[in-house]
């Protein structure tokens, strides 16, 4: 029988939704975040000031969801906007890849989905705030040296081809990386993004996710497993397209 195996990370990148969600102004912050308890990594020595801020935002949506609704529904505003003035926008094509396992062997099934990106945005965004308000506090996130290490070998592995995928040239998965690295990881997953140079804006666009089926990238963001996490950027490929690649590894540590 074949067995769902991994739909969330095998979303294939599309960059004209991952720009449609920076090239807006970003949200502004909501004042009474404690930003004693959330930023957990300030002290971290082998993150850059960039990657702390990272896992700072993180902490703030998954500590008290409801409050960063707040930032984004001046994001829906101008989302709604837009699509009253310019319309649905452009038609674009996002691709879905499904892997199965059966008796041992992988097998996978890509479908095409078509979106307007100014409609889709409205969903989104909508979807989101509605997610959040209906969300209960999540776990704040520790760093962790492990997890960092193993999504810094993943962006060396990658930036040879030009993009920056899921699956390593080695055919290791996110959960493969992170248990190898920091061996008290019981479990872990992935997300990559391309686009912004600040790590608020791309939070707010993996929490978005316009143009994603499923909003794969949200769920695991706002994953109740993880109790750690590292997020690290990988900057400008040369040979890929010019935006900033960013790579977020999480984690949930074995409790004894």
């Amino acid at each position: 029988m074949k067995i769902h195996f991994s739909l969330l990370l095998l979303l294939i990148f599309n960059p004209f939704f991952y720009k449609s969600t920076t090239a807006q102004p970003a949200a502004k912050p909501v004042v009474g975040w404690n930003y004693q308890k959330l930023n957990t990594a300030v002290n971290e020595t082998y993150m850059t000031k960039a990657e702390k801020e990272m896992i700072l935002e993180i902490n703030k949506v998954r500590s008290n969801p409801k409050k960063y609704a707040e930032e984004i529904e001046p994001l829906f505003e101008k989302a709604v906007q837009r699509l009253k003035t310019y319309g649905k926008g452009v038609r674009s094509a996002t691709y879905q890849t499904t892997i199965y396992t059966a008796d041992n062997r992988k097998s996978e099934k890509v479908d095409t989905i078509w979106l307007f990106k100014n409609e889709e945005e409205v969903k989104a965004i909508e979807s989101l705030i509605k997610h959040l308000n209906h969300l209960r506090p999540l776990s704040v996130l520790q760093p962790s040296n492990g997890i960092y290490l193993a999504a810094r070998k993943h962006a060396i592995d990658q930036v040879p081809s030009g993009s920056i995928n899921h699956v390593g040239t080695d055919n290791s998965w996110p959960w493969d990386r992170i248990r190898k690295s920091a061996p008290t990881m019981k479990e872990g997953n992935e997300n990559i993004a391309c686009g912004s140079e600040n790590a608020r804006d791309i939070v707010i666009q993996l929490l978005i996710d316009s143009g994603i089926p499923g909003y794969g990238h949200r769920e695991t963001l706002l994953d109740s497993r993880w109790t750690h996490c590292a997020c690290y950027c990988v900057g400008k490929i040369p040979k890929g397209i010019s935006c900033t690649y960013w790579i977020q590894n999480f984690g949930t540590i074995y409790s004894f």
